[in-house]
């Protein structure tokens, strides 16, 4: 239960935002297309470590990660974010974006959100097993800590994407297939940073993390607001309808 707390707080605090809410239905959908790409991410960050490492995933201790020169390190940790987000948007877009009800660009970032924290809520659970069966104390201290810094990052790094993809709403494929890489590429950089930032303090400061959270929430809160404003959606669509219609 610690693990969804967090996501759901995440969730309704993001949904409540939405002038026209999405049907609950979809959302479901959404949230659990995230969490079906946990497994997927996993086995590709195995793949990932196997490859870079030489060895099975399972039999890399946390001391041969340290001993890798910086680039590697650096480029681990980027490559596992790039997972990451490009999983939960594979299982997002393959689960809603078909849909007659995804109709708006706000609908990008709604529906990428709720899938990145159906992922974080899974992920919350992987970590917060070992805590909780120390003491309920700790495992809700750490859940505390992925509330504010991992549950978060998910949440922005979809935005990103699907901001992106939301501003691309009635471009062509091109236009769409560039708006979706260049969503990625952002949404992994902020990814790698916050990974980085924990990496270089070695986990003893949270504060170069949370406020490079917070700086990103807030331009997100504000691009939401222009998307969720966003009228050009209408006249891409009743251009789509006159072409059909020959």
């Amino acid at each position: 239960m610690g693990g969804f707390l967090g996501a759901f707080v995440w969730l309704w605090f993001w949904l409540k935002e939405d002038e026209r809410p999405e049907p609950k239905r979809l959302l479901t959908f959404a949230f659990i297309a995230g969490m079906l790409a946990i497994p997927a991410a996993l086995i590709a960050e195995c793949s990932l470590s196997s490859f870079v490492f030489q060895k099975p995933c399972d039999q890399v201790s946390s001391l041969e990660v340290e001993l890798l020169g910086a680039p590697y390190q650096y480029g681990l940790v980027a490559g596992f974010a790039l997972i990451e987000e490009v999983m939960k948007y594979i299982f997002v877009i393959s689960l809603i974006f078909w849909r007659k009800e995804y109709n708006e660009p706000a609908d990008a970032m709604i529906y990428l959100v709720t899938g990145a924290l159906g992922f974080a809520a899974v992920e919350n659970i992987l970590y917060l097993i070992t805590p909780f069966g120390n003491t309920i104390l700790h495992g809700f201290t750490i859940a505390g800590l992925r509330f504010l810094g991992p549950t978060l990052l998910h949440t922005l790094s979809a935005s990103i994407l699907g901001y992106f993809i939301a501003s691309a709403f009635c471009k062509n494929l091109i236009g769409k297939e560039l708006a979706v890489l260049a969503g990625i590429f952002f949404a992994t950089l902020l990814h790698t940073i916050f990974n980085l930032s924990i990496l270089w303090t070695g986990g003893t400061r949270i504060e170069p993390a949370l406020a490079l959270l917070i700086v990103t929430g807030i331009v997100i809160l504000f691009s939401f607001e222009r998307i969720k404003h966003k009228i050009n959606y209408i006249v891409c669509l009743k251009t789509d309808d006159r072409s059909s219609n020959g």
